[in-house]
């Protein structure tokens, strides 16, 4: 369960910006929040508006960048560079200063904060704190070049660990790699708990496509089958069954040259084709069904073929989930519908959140949200990007239409179009060639 999550230094984030996911004094709309181990009140959700380019998908890359860490830098390789290191740019005096990513969540039912700065090559800071008794206490702080300091509640090896760790290392990963238990709580927070998409795109659509495929195909009467057919068929597609197939390789033949190697690669990754059965009319009678490849799909269809199974994965497992691009290409009726299956009890009896950034404005009109759940991005004049909270303006009430007010610029975050000098240029003559 994520508390809170804030960055400094990076990308067009300047100075340190904060995501909270804990309730604040606003009442009403119950079902958008739960009570967590440890007296926490939390949110299922947190949604991000603001203009393109104004730091919305910085900040969600930032989660991606310390799950990376966390899941890679155990293999790190000496003097290899990291690869989530992006400085703020349009700074001259930060470009190297190191980027900071602080985290506070709740894994294995204690509360943990967790702290890391890093530069190009090295881990400048590290530090992990854990809440025995209610108390914070550490677990261990790391800082270049010197020894690292363990708290009273680290058990496990100390000197060894050291000497087997690099720079560029992670302590947290290094220590999960050689398993130590007391720090197996909060690795597998980022492992398993937390999934990051910053992005959708193509090529990690085919990707979870295939995946989704594959776990249709090898137990069609699982809960997670069940529900992702009933999730496809309900949401006015028309389509009245999903369904995997094998492929059949013998119809295909692979170019000479191909590598036995990777044919057989290939074919294990293609393994499962996803159909869909829509039903068959002679005029206004049905007489039967008809298969379609996914493929042959609408692209609203196929997006939510992906973010269908994403947020079930999450429902399923009570998983922090972190998306950008939440809409793309699905009707407002269909984003309103998944964004709700965190607000409900029925659905989410094991308090997923869900952490997105939209451009879908529809979505402010709604009851979707409570004022403390909607943040707004925006930059200033030197490319600096801030985050601030809809129940942090001054004059929002309970029946403030968010969307109008939004629209209007009234919260900041909206695009400023100046066309003064595009309209100027275009009528300008010019010269060909």
């Amino acid at each position: 369960m994520l508390i809170s999550f804030a960055v400094t230094n990076f990308r067009s984030i300047k100075e340190r910006v904060a995501l909270d996911l804990t309730k604040s004094a606003l009442k009403g709309t119950p079902s958008n929040y739960f009570k967590a181990p440890g007296k926490h009140t939390l949110l299922h959700s947190a949604v991000i508006y603001g203009p393109n380019a104004s730091g919305k998908s910085g900040l969600l890359r930032a989660f991606k960048a310390l799950e990376f860490l966390v899941g890679q830098s155990a293999s790190a390789k000496p003097d290899q560079v990291i690869p989530p290191y992006e400085p703020h740019a349009l700074e001259v005096s930060y470009a190297k200063r190191p980027v900071v990513i602080e985290v506070s969540f709740i894994a294995n039912k204690s509360r943990y904060d967790y702290k890391v700065a890093f530069s190009k090559k090295r881990i400048e800071e590290e530090e992990l704190f854990y809440y025995a008794s209610g108390s914070r206490s550490l677990l261990y702080n790391r800082r270049a070049d010197q020894e690292v300091k363990f708290g009273d509640y680290y058990k496990g090896p100390k000197k060894t660990l050291e000497k087997l760790l690099l720079p560029n290392q992670l302590l947290l990963s290094k220590a999960a790699e050689n398993n130590v238990d007391v720090l197996l709580a909060p690795y597998r927070f980022f492992s398993r708990d937390v999934m990051v998409y910053p992005l959708i795109e193509d090529y990690h659509e085919d990707n979870l496509a295939r995946l989704y495929a594959k776990r249709l195909a090898e137990n069609s009467e699982s809960r997670f089958s069940k529900r992702f057919n009933s999730l496809i068929c309900a949401l006015d597609t028309g389509i009245n069954s999903v369904a995997v197939e094998e492929v059949d390789w013998d119809r295909y033949e692979f170019p000479s040259n191909m590598p036995d190697d990777v044919q057989k690669r290939f074919r294990e990754d293609y393994k499962y084709d996803i159909k869909t059965q829509h039903s068959l009319y002679d005029g206004k009678e049905r007489v039967g069904a008809e298969k379609f490849d996914v493929d042959d799909e609408s692209a609203g269809t196929k997006s939510l073929f992906v973010i269908g199974g994403i947020i079930l994965d999450a429902l399923e497992r009570g998983r922090v989930l972190v998306v950008d691009e939440f809409e793309k290409n699905l009707h407002p009726s269909i984003t309103q519908f998944l964004i709700q299956l965190f607000h409900n009890e029925v659905t989410n009896p094991k308090h997923a959140q869900l952490v997105f950034a939209t451009h879908d404005i529809t979505q402010l009109s709604n009851d979707n949200f409570r004022r403390d759940q909607v943040w707004f991005t925006e930059k200033d004049e030197y490319g600096a990007t801030s985050l601030y909270r809809c129940s942090d303006i001054p004059g929002i009430r309970l029946n403030t239409p968010l969307d109008k007010w939004y629209a209007s610029g009234r919260f900041g975050a909206t695009p400023i179009v100046n066309d003064v000098d595009f309209l100027i240029a275009m009528q300008e003559d010019g010269s060909e060639g």
